[in-house]
């Protein structure tokens, strides 16, 4: 004999024939009219990099410059401008020197690295 958990009552069963016939119709309504966005969407990302450098050169560095930060575009696009490339020059000539003279600290078992943490990193005692 069933127990009552295991009888599908008709309007259950009712129930997951329209939900069944809902998701199919969404689904193909979606295919129909929004099926195109997503090859749209990548396009139009795509061409990002193309619609700022004829922003840049239309309207010019200074303009172009604070309608960027003030819409806060894409850093990684904003290559051309006079701002990212003097940026990228004060990166590349960082000097090192203050540090060829720094020296590692000697280890009680002589071996970077592998050095035992003091009793003041332990948690718990």
């Amino acid at each position: 004999m069933k127990m009552n958990e295991e009888v599908i009552y008709t309007d259950q069963l009712l129930h997951h024939r329209c939900v069944g016939s809902q998701i199919e119709k969404t689904r193909n309504t979606w295919e129909k009219q929004c099926s195109w966005f997503v090859d749209a969407q990548s396009s139009f990302y795509g061409r990002y990099a193309e619609i700022y450098a004829e922003s840049l050169k239309k309207y010019g560095n200074d303009n172009f410059e604070y309608y960027a930060r003030r819409n806060r575009l894409r850093e990684d696009l904003l290559v051309y401008t006079q701002t990212q490339m003097a940026r990228r020059s004060r990166e590349s000539e960082i000097s090192m020197d203050h540090i060829k003279n720094c020296r590692a600290s000697r280890t009680t078992n002589g071996e970077y690295g592998r050095v035992k943490p003091m009793k003041h990193f332990y948690c718990f005692p």
